[in-house]
């Protein structure tokens, strides 16, 4: 522990004194200007631009961008220089010799023009390449379609490479040590992600990720998402005018998918469409479980060991359509489906036994559980610009409905002493949500941005399940008391307003608040579940305060208060009963988590090198995990309480170096400490822990357009309150070819070669009890992809629509705790 807080004071050490040692001027001169885009003649937020000395290139002095194209540099001495301007998709613009002197020191540049890099081709459109991952002003960007070991994998193989984020083999996805995050696709929810992002990561194939944006210290204009922040995964969508697609397939050892899109654009009119399609073949694996009960004298003694296959498919498809109206006003909307099954069939030998009376009963269980999901989104949204920049206005409407159908039985052969019998059940889920937003942006002076807006939020959530029983000969019948319908409503209604300000000498504010309401009302049929209603209200502060140095580096601080609202998953009385010795249920009495977050941020950019360091606190009340509570001297359930409290401090690094012209490393290290505490949890294990996770990632681009990489991770066991779960680790290498004119690639990945299986082990204890499991789940996978693109585009079409109607707004509901897998038992 004490290491951890030396590393996080020298950290901060470096910073400041970084910071302080940029802050000395040389000079009395000044140089400014305004970039602008050569074709559609708007200005280039941004833009970066760097001073170097005439005679030896050196450079002295640098700056960005603003949003009118702006930029200024002070403090420079008398000399001769030339201003070098750079943007990615631009070519490199240097200026004519500059000249500062005693008698000339104000040098006034006027309008620096940029031309486009990219070709217009008959077929398709080459542009300047992306880095794999930039650090923009309020977040960082992992460009995923530039990484070649992602291809043919799923979302959540390319969030493994994301700096900040873990991911373990069940797709459970954390960013910086943290599971309340929250995953919008292209800036939305989706009911694909909505009641079990593990599941949603495998639904979404990586050849259809742009890139990842990650916003650790998100503004009070976000919902109160997690303690953690937002990862937005954008897919690839062209506006660019006419028409344009590409497919792609992947053929493996474990996965199978195929997907395609297709866009078409003409004047103010824009159509696009997608599909995906995947199938996972059944997964064999093995299980091993030990409980150990103790009483006085006598320990109680349960143990499983089994086989089980798992199998998943599924699909997806949605089309949009978008209409400029005019220069200032547009409108789009959007449908998206998507289905899911997956299946699960175990065998099992189940005992029990007692340290006196020695082996009591024995049965052989067999199990078939089903989950069939769909889900539908639909989303409008409108856009207002006005003539005076940053000035606009946007309205957005979202539906999105959701059904999850699970049944499952069970049955028991009994070995000795137990009655052979079988157990099934059904399960039917439902979630409705309706959301309403608006926002206003408006400019108070050139240095002043205020952000306005309201949202409504109105979800509606059902549960409806019932049980069954029958002896070995006999007809089902229900079993009293297991039958329920549940009923969960939860409205949401917030305001928020943020002002930004920019300073002189690099220096940005950020500063705003967020008011939401919450309405609860739960029903239930079951007289074991009470019904209740609840209504609170919460006040989200947020500050960021960061610095833009002329050496191309930046430091940030930021606060933000964070609630989490517990999901459907979370709240649901269900029992699942598929394993009888480890049920699960959720608790419809949970109370949102609540956190308070501080991060100290800093991040550097020097020839070919780049760094990003980070250190954050957070604090925790009301933490929702995972439980093991045990029900009888036999039998275990696993639901979900509130933790007292919860706090972390955590160091984050990111580095990248360029290696010659051909080889690129990348490497990411995140540690954290793990401090939780409950007077009503009992534990065998130390409330602190110190946790990390890790990767490393290595490109070498080869003549005749091959590329070669190597990825790897490691992260070690997650820990809560009862114990800790499986650590996790891989290697990837892939191998790409550009054909058909680099219009079609050819890939192939191996993931893990040096392991056909791999064993995850678990370990928990509370009070009275300890238990252990291991899961063994194949592991090695070759597939093979291929990719191609067509269609015919008009570049400078597209520049000029992209000026005059800029980013799109849409609907981000942030707030609810996503389900993740339960402790692995």
């Amino acid at each position: 522990m004490k290491k951890v807080y030396l590393i996080v004071l020298l950290c901060m050490a470096v910073v400041f004194a970084k910071a302080q040692g940029l802050s000395i001027q040389k000079g009395d001169g000044k140089i400014s200007g305004v970039i602008i885009d050569s074709l559609s003649k708007q200005p280039v937020d941004f833009a970066t631009v760097a001073l170097e000395k005439w005679t030896d290139s050196k450079s002295v002095n640098g700056s960005i961008s603003d949003e009118k194209g702006n930029f200024k540099l002070t403090g420079i001495g008398n000399g001769d220089y030339r201003l070098i301007v750079t943007f990615i998709g631009y070519k490199t613009t240097a200026t004519k010799k500059i000249t500062i002197s005693d008698q000339n020191n104000v040098v006034k540049l006027g309008k620096i023009f940029l031309a486009s890099s990219g070709k217009v081709l008959d077929e398709v459109t080459v542009v300047g390449q992306r880095e794999l991952v930039e650090n923009k002003i309020d977040k960082l960007v992992y460009n995923a379609e530039k990484d070649v070991t992602s291809k043919g994998g799923d979302a959540g193989d390319v969030l493994r490479k994301v700096p900040m984020v873990s991911v373990d083999i069940d797709g459970n996805v954390e960013l910086r040590g943290s599971g309340n995050v929250k995953i919008l696709i292209n800036g939305k929810p989706s009911s694909l992600v909505n009641n079990n992002v593990a599941d949603a990561m495998k639904m979404i194939p990586s050849n259809e990720i742009k890139n990842v944006e990650v916003i650790t210290s998100p503004s009070a204009k976000y919902d109160a998402e997690g303690t953690s922040g937002i990862i937005n995964i954008v897919t690839k969508k062209t506006n660019i005018a006419g028409v344009s697609g590409n497919i792609s397939g992947t053929v493996g050892t474990r996965t199978n998918r195929g997907n395609g899109s297709l866009s078409y654009r003409t004047g103010k009119f824009g159509f696009n469409a997608g599909f995906g399609g995947m199938y996972f073949y059944p997964q064999d694996g093995s299980k091993t479980f030990l409980k150990n009960q103790f009483s006085n004298d006598t320990t109680r003694i349960t143990s499983q060991n089994g086989v089980n296959s798992r199998g998943r498919n599924g699909g997806n498809m949605n089309f949009g359509v978008d209409y400029d109206i005019n220069k200032t006003n547009s409108l789009s909307s959007s449908v998206k489906v998507n289905r899911r099954l997956s299946t699960n069939d175990a065998s099992l030998l189940a005992s029990y036994s007692t340290n006196y009376e020695g082996l009591l009963s024995q049965s052989y269980n067999s199990s078939t559980n089903n989950s069939n999901r769909a889900g539908l989104d639909w989303s409008t949204d409108y856009r207002k610009t006005f003539k005076k920049p940053q000035q606009e206005l946007s309205f957005s409407f979202q539906l999105s409905n959701d059904e999850d159908n699970t049944d499952f039985s069970n049955h028991f052969l009994g070995i000795s002493q137990p009655l052979d019998s079988t157990i099934r059940s059904y399960n039917a889920g439902k979630s409705h949500e309706i959301t309403f937003q608006g926002d206003y942006a408006q400019p108070v002076s050139n240095k002043i941005l205020l952000e306005i807006g309201g949202k409504t939020i109105l979800r509606d959530a059902t549960s409806d399940y019932s049980y069954e029983y029958k002896l070995a000969e006999g007809d089902f019948l229900p079993l009293s008391g297991f039958a329920n319908a549940f009923d969960y409503t939860q409205n949401v209604y917030a305001g928020y307003s943020v002002l930004g300000f920019t300073f002189n000498k690099g220096y940005a504010l950020k500063i705003g608040g967020r008011l939401e309401r919450t309405e609860i009302r739960s029903n239930s049929q079951s007289s074991m579940i009470s019904n209740n209603s609840n209504s609170y209200n919460n006040f989200i502060p947020s500050l960021t305060l960061a610095k833009n140095f002329a050496d191309f580096s930046s430091l940030k601080v930021s606060y933000t208060k964070r609630i989490q609202r517990p999901s459907l998953r979370y709240l649901n009385p269900f029992i699942d009963t598929s394993d009888p010795l480890n049920s699960s249920f959720g608790n419809p009495n949970l109370l949102p988590e609540k956190t308070n977050s501080f991060e100290l941020g800093y991040s550097k950019f020097f020839g070919r090198t780049s760094l990003n360091a980070s250190v954050y606190y957070r604090n925790t009340s009301d933490v929702i995990e995972s439980i093991v509570v045990p029900l009888d001297s036999i039998r275990s359930a696993i639901s979900y309480a509130n933790i007292s409290k919860s706090s972390s401090v955590g160091v984050n690094l990111f580095g990248s170096v360029q290696v010659g012209q051909k080889v690129t490393l990348r490497g990411n290290a995140n540690v954290y400490t793990y401090n939780a505490a409950d007077s009503r949890v009992t534990t065998l294990y130390s409330n602190t822990s110190i946790l990390y996770n890790m990767n490393l990632n290595a490109s070498w681009n080869l003549p005749k357009d091959f590329v070669v990489e190597m990825f790897g991770m490691f992260n070690s066991p997650k820990r809560t309150i009862q114990g800790k779960n499986p650590s996790f680790s891989m290697f990837n290498v892939g191998f790409k070819k550009d054909v058909l004119g680099k219009r079609g690639s050819l890939g192939l990945n191996l993931s893990n070669p040096f392991n056909k299986d791999r064993e995850f082990i678990s370990s928990i204890s509370g009070n009275g009890f300890n238990q252990y499991s291991q899961t063994s789940v194949p592991f090695r996978s070759l597939g093979v992809t291929f990719s191609y693109q067509f269609g015919k585009m008009d570049f400078r079409q597209q520049q000029q629509r992209s000026r005059s109607v800029g980013k799109k707004k849409g609907i981000q509901n942030d707030d609810l705790k996503q389900e993740s897998d339960a402790q692995g038992q």
